[in-house]
């Protein structure tokens, strides 16, 4: 397995879709936490156009071991944060941990 880091981008005033799904998401999360496969995972704050943190959430990134990038694809095309409107993007891109 390999590791593929899955970086998502939400809607805007995306806190209340993100409340109603958020422990469908984190589930699925566990999952891969509880399987021995998640190197990390969170959400990504907001920040101004100063790069002051704001508040709010943009994003997230999920960080975890697949057979390959379509299998990695797949599990970020099935997040319930997608599936439900939350997240207007999602990328999957190959990661090599170096720390």
């Amino acid at each position: 397995m390999n590791y593929f880091a899955i970086v998502s981008f939400d809607i805007a005033d995306s806190a209340t879709l993100r409340a109603k799904h958020q422990d469908d998401h984190r589930g699925r999360i566990s999952e891969l936490q509880a399987e021995g496969r998640l190197l990390t995972a969170g959400p990504l704050p907001r920040i101004d156009t100063y790069g002051r943190e704001a508040e709010g959430v943009q994003g997230s990134i999920v960080i975890a071991a697949f057979d390959n990038l379509e299998k990695a694809r797949q599990w970020a095309a099935a997040d319930p944060y997608r599936i439900n409107g939350v997240y207007y993007e999602s990328n999957v891109y190959p990661y090599q941990q170096v720390f």
